[in-house]
């Protein structure tokens, strides 16, 4: 998490730390990043890094977060019991929102070599009549967004495979 200190510079130097963060991140899976590239960007001390996070892994969480957040704004979540539409639409609006907030390349080093070092955890066991549907519904969306990051010439067949699936689970 990252340290209070953070939230209370100025946020143009907010501003530059996460460039920096996001920079790097974007170019070096996080085994490879270094502190000492991103101070240089950001124009920080190295001691100054340190009063903000902890360790690398940590100011990658607040980045990870951060994009997440931004990309999750203004997309809507659909209703519980939503339809296959409202799935696949939700996904197209948080894919595109991926893509005109520039993160694709974040979120995709993310799948490819981040996913595995921050640790993943288990999808929650959903309870009810409807859970299991529930499950499958969200790790069939997740897996979407998933393959259509790491392939994006391939979105309109991956989400008309959603839908089909959807259908299958939504009844």
């Amino acid at each position: 998490m990252v340290l209070s200190t953070f939230n209370h510079i100025a946020v143009d130097k907010q501003t530059r730390v996460r460039n920096a963060l996001l920079h790097e991140f974007v170019e070096h899976p996080l085994a490879e990043a270094q502190v000492a590239r991103i101070v240089q960007e950001a124009e920080i001390a190295r001691g100054a890094f340190y009063k903000y996070f902890t360790d690398l892994t940590d100011a990658y969480n607040y980045t990870f977060a951060f994009v997440m957040g931004a990309v999750h704004q203004g997309v809507p979540e659909p209703a519980r019991g939503g339809t296959p539409d409202d799935y696949v639409e939700s996904i197209r609006r948080f894919i595109d929102a991926v893509d005109q907030q520039g993160f694709r390349e974040f979120v995709a080093m993310y799948y490819q070599y981040d996913e595995g070092v921050v640790g993943v955890k288990p999808t929650p066991v959903l309870v009810g009549a409807d859970g299991s549907r529930r499950w499958a519904v969200a790790v069939l969306c997740h897996q979407t967004v998933r393959d259509v990051i790491l392939d994006r010439a391939h979105t309109d067949e991956r989400l008309t495979q959603l839908h089909a699936a959807l259908q299958n689970q939504c009844g």
